[in-house]
């Protein structure tokens, strides 16, 4: 199971990173810069739920990998990801479409940036965790 477990691990800490990547660095910046700003946050908020359930399927494919693998520390890390992300999903989210609702700006202001960091806290981690498990297997 060692081999399977490998592929599963670094494949799916690949496409996690890889696609965190490319929403942060390419697809957020590219609505906001071309579409009128009141389409471009209500069209962000609508891919939120697809970018987070992307997540939860590649870091979920990473943690099975890692556990085919007895790799339980670094289990740790797509795990953090999954329950991070599963709370950003059923509490963060609606939070924020609730603010950005009531005009409460300071407040939805605050929450994105939790968010970010939060995003960034995840991505870093998954980031090492892939150079990591790729070293490792390289060596082997």
């Amino acid at each position: 199971m060692r081999g399977w477990g490998s592929i599963l691990a670094i494949a799916g800490l690949g496409i996690l990173v890889g696609g965190m990547l490319f929403f942060g660095a390419v697809m957020a910046p590219l609505v906001f810069t071309h579409l009128p700003l009141p389409v471009a946050g209500a069209f962000i908020r609508a891919a939120f739920p697809w970018y987070y359930g992307f997540i939860l399927a590649s870091a979920g494919l990473a943690l099975l990998g890692l556990l085919l693998q007895r790799c339980l520390w670094a289990a740790a890390v797509p795990s953090a990801v999954v329950l991070i992300t599963v709370w950003s999903l059923l509490w963060l989210l609606p939070k924020m479409d609730s603010l950005k609702a009531a005009n409460d700006s300071a407040r939805f202001s605050f929450w994105h940036s939790v968010s970010v960091w939060l995003n960034g806290a995840e991505l870093f981690a998954a980031l090492l965790l892939l150079i990591r498990t790729a070293a490792v297997k390289n060596r082997d």
